[in-house]
C-alpha cells in the first residue's frame, strides 16, 4: 500500500511539475516576444549612430577601429557578384577581431558605406543602396543573433519636395548630394 500511495504523489508531482513548466516556457516566449517588439520601437526611434569614417571607395578597402579590422572586397562567388546591378555591386563585409581572431562576413548591395559607432562591442555598419528615381536606403547592420543583419533601414529621397521631413538630411559617402529624409522601417525578420 505505501508503494501505491508513492507512485501517486509521485505522479502527482510530476504532473505538477509539468504544467508548472509549462507555464514557465510560456512565460519565457511572452517575454522574448515583448523585447522583440521594444527592441524594434526603440531602434526605430532612436538616433542614428555616430559616423566613425566612411569606407574607401576602392576595392579591397579596410578601415580599423579598436581591436576591429573591417574589410570589404568583391564577393568570391561570381552567382552573389552577379546580384549587384543598379543599386550598387554586391560586396562582402568582413568584421575581424584583431585580438582574438573571431570574424565573420556577410554579402549585400551597396553604392557606399560608413563605420559606425560599436553597439554592445561590435562595430556598427552603415550601408547604403540606390533605389531608382532618385531614391536611396541606408541600412544599419548590427550584430544580432549570432550574425550581422539588417535591423533598421532609412530611405531617403534627392528630391526636397519628396521628403516627409525636410529638416532631416544626409549624403552619401564621398558625395556632396543633399538627401531629404522618408521613413525608416524594420526590415522583416529572416
Amino acid at each position: 500500500m505505501s508503494y501505491l500511495l508513492l507512485h501517486r504523489f509521485t505522479s502527482a508531482t510530476v504532473v505538477v511539475v509539468y504544467l508548472m513548466l509549462v507555464r514557465s516556457i510560456r512565460c519565457v516566449a511572452l517575454f522574448v516576444f515583448c523585447s522583440i517588439v521594444v527592441a524594434q520601437a526603440d531602434i526605430q526611434s532612436e538616433a542614428w549612430p555616430k559616423v566613425v569614417c566612411d569606407f574607401p571607395h576602392d576595392l579591397p578597402s579596410q578601415v580599423k577601429s579598436g581591436a576591429s579590422a573591417i574589410t570589404i572586397t568583391a564577393p568570391r562567388d561570381e552567382s552573389v557578384r552577379e546580384g549587384g546591378g543598379s543599386g550598387g555591386p554586391m560586396l562582402t563585409f568582413n568584421v575581424r577581431n584583431q585580438t582574438n581572431g573571431w570574424s565573420t562576413s556577410f554579402d549585400d548591395q551597396s553604392v557606399g558605406a560608413r563605420l559606425l559607432e560599436a553597439y554592445h562591442g561590435f562595430p556598427q555598419l552603415e550601408v547604403w543602396v540606390r533605389g531608382g528615381g532618385g531614391s536611396y536606403s541606408r541600412c544599419l547592420h548590427r550584430f544580432a543573433r549570432g550574425q550581422y543583419r539588417c535591423v533598421r533601414i532609412d530611405e531617403f529621397t534627392a528630391f526636397k519636395e519628396a521628403a516627409t521631413n525636410k529638416a532631416v538630411t544626409t549624403t552619401l559617402t564621398g558625395r556632396e548630394e543633399r538627401l531629404y529624409f522618408v521613413k525608416t522601417r524594420i526590415p522583416d525578420d529572416d
